[in-house]
């Protein structure tokens, strides 16, 4: 594919690091398949789910699902020893930093790592791996708020 990565990138999560789960603001974009996901690890049905561990996210005239963040940032699901519901986590933990904007670019991939001490660390992902984490994030587009929340 002549990618930067043709030879594999490194990844390992680092103990105690929760940079991507706390700190600073962000999305957690639930697709159907996380929502019952979820909802099947916490034995509730998918509308509470939703009602009690996700946000409405607007964009334009439709609204996404993401999961709520505690006042100081946390992921709702970030415990003391980690996450919470590491089993059913959702998509976008799964593949992260295999991202199409983080990999799309040595510089960008070299970006991530000034935050992410798992950057260049422990495992090695081929290619074919990377590849596959990119068509995993989409072909899991996020949920619609409206279609959960009042039916489809």
């Amino acid at each position: 594919m002549n990618s930067f990565y043709e030879k594999g990138l490194r990844f390992t999560c680092q103990e105690g690091c929760r940079y991507c789960c706390a700190v600073e603001p962000g999305f957690v974009f639930l697709s159907e398949e996380d929502i019952k996901k979820l909802s099947d690890y916490l034995k509730v049905n998918e509308k509470e789910f939703v009602l009690n561990y996700c946000r409405e996210v607007p964009f334009g005239s439709i609204s996404y699902i993401s999961l709520k963040e505690r006042q100081n940032h946390d992921c709702i699901f970030l415990g003391d020893k980690g996450c919470n519901v590491y089993l059913a986590r959702p998509i976008q933990c799964v593949t992260y930093p295999f991202w199409s904007s983080v990999v799309s670019s040595e510089e960008r991939w070299l970006d991530e790592k000034q935050w992410c001490p798992g950057i260049d660390v422990g495992n090695l992902f081929k290619e074919s791996e990377i590849q596959n984490f990119l068509k995993m994030r989409e072909a899991h587009l996020p949920a619609l708020w409206s279609e959960v929340v009042n039916g489809k």
